[in-house]
């Protein structure tokens, strides 16, 4: 009886320590998000700048609030591509998008 208590107990600790790891997610699938997301600040960047021109200045806050949005989610991006081991992902995704460009 002391005997199964005793295996039962580390079982259900060992099941516990295993249950609050995260589950590993998809490496490509996080890059050509925050390749979309760095694809989408750039090009939220350069409308803000023609609506600020052209004087529409509440265009330029929405542009603004899209840009703050999409940077939030290259910051979440990055913490969960670090998490799966990849070095500096900003500034790889950045260097892919120019390699994709030219």
């Amino acid at each position: 009886m002391k005997k199964l208590m005793f295996t039962l107990f580390v079982f259900l600790l060992g099941f516990g320590a295993f249950s609050q790891t995260a589950p590993p997610t998809d490496k490509q699938k996080d890059m050509k998000d925050m390749r979309k997301d760095i694809r989408d600040v750039r090009k939220d960047k350069r409308e803000r700048r023609n609506d600020l021109r052209a004087g529409d200045k509440a265009d330029a806050r929405k542009e603004t609030r899209d840009i703050r949005h999409d940077k939030a989610d290259i910051r979440h991006n990055a913490k969960d591509l670090k998490q799966d081991g990849v070095k500096h992902p900003i500034r790889r995704a950045d260097r892919q998008i120019r390699r994709n460009n030219h």
